[in-house]
């Protein structure tokens, strides 16, 4: 505890009896150093200071600069100044400064107990819990089980991947400390970081990063599915505690960026949690994240807690790449379904965050200093996942006519407002290296009386249509409020029930029950064609093709990058013939929070990994 300095001045003009001018006399009394060790400390009380003086109307200067103690909170006012000019004896000028030093000593412990001064603007602070209120209900904290965005924005701080991307979505290593790939590209050999521990705090051995890549393996993750889908027999050996090897019989350029991407990838679990079937969830949730798992109460809330063995990497942190600080106490993400609710709880302090809020509050929020208002961009493509297994649409013809009806502007204006959304015919993304154009002429047609003939020439028989719409999800929501009534302009027979998003999730597993859901998918979940989840079959019930297998295939070992793009198009032009989904715009979701919430990024999920709260 340290007072830097207490300076008391007293400076006195006084005027002879009589009016006869005398010199002007000048009192300083400076009483400093005073720290814990040294000299009990010497100053008085404001208002004992306030009091003496004005028994003499001299002018009195109080500066008393405080240091940060949590105790009880004193109101103690700026330095005070009371200036008053008056004829005055000198003598009387010594005996109040005399007074003054007497007293001096009983101000100090007031003055310690004073409100705690923060940190400068920018610098990182420990502690604080953290509400985040999720974009819709959780069905999940296993990654590779549900591969959905709820759980992935919860997960991501849970578990770690062997490399990470970076904020400009450049791989780094993330566990792993360095690597070597043979002169042939068929022989990975990777080391691990040292002192990385589990939330249970067994130490990180190779079996279990071993143990988790061949989960991965055997899902219909996109970057599993290329690896898988060589004809070969692809081995990941440990070598000893620190190091594995994985090892192929052709080359897969890509391998390193898909043990690093922030979606459907190789999440680190220790071994025994590894061995649990990917059409299973894990029975626990342990990993080597910064924050670990403490409680789950389904369709509540989820609470994680700092990791306090976590010993972060060295380089600076750049979204899941180097540094994963946890300035945090404690993060607990909420499940509240009604919008205006998640509104009204961020405005009156009840929660932080608003993962992926309406649009329609955007104009409000954004011009409040009281909220920051982040968007991630390239963002995320709304779209109708068609369901192939069964009828109507194990029909190719019956798919084409329903993409064909669809006026693209009439579903995302549903969503909000012009600004935060575009009409995009690039199925790898607008306003990326990938963006064509090729098979644009059936995107956003809004041709619903061809859409009409062109099911009844394929032969539609009047098959209930179950559309999957949650109730409880706002940039999901207004696009089945759109689809019913388009689909039975066309001549669909459409049944919507009314469920929130872990039914729909559900329902996933059950694909006899449904014919189409509204969602959409993130860049990071499609950003090229080695990651495209709708034609590397991640949901058995989306469309299964041999072609789609084979391009893709070319695309990643493919190395004259004029050659990939030529893949590329070729790809796109099947999407839009063989209709897996019906595309429809590219959005920006956005993630309101309150001020206090600092160094927070959306790329591409809500990672709270290296923010803190200033409050």
């Amino acid at each position: 505890m340290l007072v830097s300095a207490a300076i008391i001045r007293v400076g006195v003009q006084a005027v002879m009896k009589r009016a006869v001018l005398v010199p002007l006399v000048i009192v300083f009394v400076m009483i400093m150093s005073l720290s814990c060790g040294g000299a009990e400390p010497t100053v008085v009380e404001v208002e004992k200071v306030v009091e003496v003086v004005k028994e003499v109307q001299v002018p009195v200067e109080v500066e008393v600069p405080v240091e940060i103690e949590r105790k009880e909170i004193v109101e103690v006012e700026k330095p005070q100044v009371v200036e008053v000019v008056k004829e005055v004896e000198v003598e009387k000028v010594v005996e109040v400064v005399k007074e003054v030093e007497v007293e001096v000593e009983k101000v100090v412990e007031k003055v310690l107990i004073a409100t705690p001064t923060p940190p400068p603007a920018g610098t990182p602070q420990y502690g604080g819990t953290l509400r985040v209120v999720s974009q819709g209900s959780i069905a999940s904290l296993d990654p590779i089980f549900t591969i959905f965005y709820v759980t992935h924005a919860v997960s991501s701080h849970i578990y770690e991947t062997p490399f990470g991307w970076d904020e400009n979505y450049e791989v780094k290593p993330r566990l792993v400390d360095s690597w070597t790939v043979s002169p042939d590209s068929l022989e990975h050999t990777f080391f691990l970081r040292s002192g990385v521990t589990f939330h249970d705090g067994r130490p990180l051995t190779a079996n279990d990063v071993v143990g988790s890549i061949k989960r991965w393996l055997t899902t219909g993750c996109p970057g599993a599915g290329v690896v898988r889908n060589f004809e070969t027999d692809t081995t990941v050996t440990a070598i000893d505690d620190g190091s594995f090897k994985i090892t192929l019989t052709e080359p897969v350029g890509s391998l390193v960026g898909m043990l690093g991407a922030p979606y459907c990838t190789s999440f680190v679990v220790p071994s025994e949690l590894a061995a649990t079937p990917n059409t299973e969830a894990m029975a626990e949730n342990i990993g080597t994240g910064a924050y670990k798992f403490v409680e789950w109460t389904q369709g509540h809330q989820v609470i994680l807690n700092r990791h306090e063995d976590y010993v972060p990497r060295s380089e600076p942190g750049s979204n899941y790449a180097g540094a994963s600080n946890a300035y945090l106490d404690r993060i607990v993400f909420l499940e509240i379904p009604d919008e205006a609710t998640k509104i009204s709880g961020l405005e009156t302090g009840e929660w932080d965050v608003v993962d992926g809020a309406a649009f329609d509050y955007f104009q409000s929020l954004n011009e409040d200093p009281a909220y920051s208002v982040p968007l991630y961009a390239p963002g995320n493509r709304s779209h109708m996942y068609l369901n192939v297994t069964h009828a109507p649409f194990d029909v190719k013809g019956i798919r084409q006519a329903l993409q064909a009806a669809v006026d693209v502007e009439q579903f995302m204006f549903a969503l909000g407002p012009d600004d935060l959304w575009v009409s995009c015919a690039a199925m790898y993304w607008c306003g990326t290296p990938l963006e064509v154009y090729d098979g644009e002429e059936f995107y956003d047609q809004d041709n619903p009386e061809l859409a009409a003939q062109m099911l009844i020439d394929a032969g539609y028989g009047g098959e209930t249509t179950v559309i999957l719409n949650p109730t409880d999800y706002a940039t999901i929501t207004p696009l089945g409020l759109v689809l019913q009534p388009l689909m039975r302009d066309i001549g669909f027979n459409v049944e919507m029930p009314a469920i929130d998003w872990s039914t729909v999730v559900s329902n996933f597993g059950t694909p006899e029950t449904f014919a189409l859901a509204t969602a959409w998918y993130s860049h990071f979940e499609g950003p090229d064609p080695t990651n495209d989840h709708l034609i590397s079959g991640t949901v058995s019930w989306l469309v299964q093709d041999e072609e789609f297998v084979e391009l893709q295939l070319q695309y990643a070992q493919e190395p004259d990058p004029a050659v990939r793009m030529e893949v590329l198009r070729e790809i796109q032009r099947q999407r839009y013939d063989k209709v897996p989904n019906v595309m429809l715009g590219q959005f920006f979701p956005m993630t309101p929070t309150t001020a206090a919430l600092k160094n927070f990024h959306v790329r591409p999920l809500p990672l709270f990994i290296n923010a803190w709260l200033e409050r």
